[in-house]
């Protein structure tokens, strides 16, 4: 039971902070002006980037190792903080000369710099070190610091448009907090901060880092794509629509990751010890999931307008656009992520890696073709493409290897039953009210569309306690 323990306190601790996160980018949509506030997304697209490197790779091995010699563990906590100094000293450059090389007259300088020099606290937050020794009410607890100081601050000293530069030093504040939180713990309940130590076979700890933050950066490089390229090509008021309706993609993308979290226990059994278990549980799964991600798709499509002035303010109304594009990302990611699972648990994360190239090229492709005739909507759309490819790519990778990913054809009748209602919706303008009442029917007829859905979600959780407790339970910038 403490697994289950462990990942609803996880979880809470992610809900807790993207809806921080959520309130704080809200506030700053209101307070400044559309084209600063897609200038700060854009900083902090990049600067997203410099973090996943730092901290993705070495944290992989770092755990790995800790799990397998803990009696090592003040060795490795010191020679995994040296390797992401090491990673730090390439990316701050890095970020810093992305962002004003290609930063538009929108940007502050000065916002660069403080989101390049916030990568500098992060080698000292070793949150792996949490998660190796069984503490994983310390990670929800520094996740929620995080977000809470961030949001506190903003709402305190982001009051006028052109005070974009202070979230930058938000930004310095959250993560300085997070970090000596971090140094606090771990110094004070699991093994010293050591400022020296012995450097032996460190060379493989920093190639391994190396390889594993490729991996974690391309999957990174991948999702920020969409916005890097307009905030690059397009800037402007476009950028900002764009990253509007990302936030909100963004921040309910919390749905797949959760869903999968809990399922991925349940996955991990049925490929070590029965391919047929696995091929019933990946189906029943997707039905599941298809439905109910199509479901939330289809009320951000319908309700796309009064969901981004609500959230956003009414100075972001043509975000709803590019909402009602990028909320199938949701549904798309929720049934990919099965043959990803999947292809995780035989370890052949080689082939996921090579599943966010695939996404990243489509991205691109995409994106130059559409992006000068349609602007944000076209980055939407090359965002939606590249989950789609995802998927096709993924499920290739997991056939193959003999995984028996979830058929297309599940998802047809929620998405036949979905493009009905948004056509039905079309023809006859509803507003807010008859879509609430266009969402109760989709849900009223799903079970009479797919005789087999009710049967296929109390299989489920039989088949899953791990997925059964993810059903009650579920970063600042």
């Amino acid at each position: 039971m403490k697994l289950y323990k462990d990942y609803a306190v996880l979880a809470s601790g992610q809900i807790a902070s993207r809806l921080l996160g959520l309130l704080a980018f809200a506030w700053l949509a209101r307070a400044l002006a559309p084209e600063t506030y897609g200038a700060v997304e854009y900083v902090i697209g990049i600067a997203l980037l410099g973090g996943t490197f730092i901290d993705g790779g070495s944290s992989l091995v770092g755990a790995r190792r800790a799990a397998q010699e803990p009696e090592a563990l003040p060795r490795i906590a010191f020679q995994v903080l040296v390797a992401r100094l090491v990673l730090a000293a390439l990316s701050v450059p890095i970020v810093a000369g992305l962002g004003l090389w290609t930063a538009g007259p929108a940007v502050p300088t000065a916002l660069i710099w403080l989101f390049a020099a916030s990568l500098l606290l992060t080698p000292w937050r070793q949150e792996w070190i949490f998660q190796a020794t069984g503490r994983i009410a310390n990670v929800a607890l520094g996740q929620t610091l995080r977000a809470c100081v961030f949001a506190l601050l903003v709402f305190a000293s982001v009051r006028a448009a052109h005070e974009a530069t202070a979230v930058g030093w938000c930004e310095l504040a959250a993560g300085a907090a997070l970090t000596a939180y971090c140094l606090y713990v771990q110094h004070r309940r699991i093994t010293p901060v050591r400022w020296a130590g012995s450097l032996r076979g460190f060379a493989s700890v920093l190639r391994e880092s190396l390889a594993a933050g490729a991996g974690t950066s391309a999957w990174a490089i991948g999702q920020s794509a969409p916005l890097l390229m307009i905030g690059a090509l397009v800037g402007g008021v476009q950028t900002a629509w764009f990253a509007a309706a990302a936030r909100i993609v963004g921040s309910l993308m919390i749905v797949p990751y959760v869903y999968h979290y809990g399922l991925y226990p349940a996955v991990s059994r049925a490929v070590a010890h029965d391919i047929g278990e696995l091929r019933d549980l990946l189906a029943r799964s997707c039905r599941v999931a298809a439905w109910g991600g199509v479901l939330l798709a289809l009320a951000l499509a319908l309700l796309a307008e009064p969901v981004v002035t609500l959230v956003m303010g009414p100075k972001f109304g043509p975000a709803a656009a590019m909402l009602r594009v990028m909320a199938w990302v949701i549904p798309v990611s929720l049934c990919s992520d099965h043959a990803s699972s999947a292809l995780a648990a035989a370890g052949q994360q080689t082939k996921i890696v090579w599943t966010q190239l695939a996404r990243l090229g489509t991205v691109i492709v995409v994106g130059l073709l559409l992006g000068d005739s349609a602007g944000g909507l076209g980055y939407a759309i090359a965002a939606l493409a590249g989950a789609f490819v995802v998927w096709g790519v993924v499920h290739f990778f997991a056939q193959r290897r003999g995984l028996h990913p979830p058929a297309f054809l599940l998802t047809a009748k929620p998405a036949a039953l979905a493009a009905a209602i948004l056509v039905a919706a079309q023809l006859t303008q509803s507003g807010p009210w008859t879509s609430l009442a266009w969402l109760a029917g989709y849900a009223a007829l799903a079970p009479i569309v797919d005789r087999k859905l009710i049967r296929d979600f109390f299989a489920l959780g039989r088949a899953s306690p791990g997925l059964r407790g993810a059903s009650t339970r579920t970063t600042a910038s």
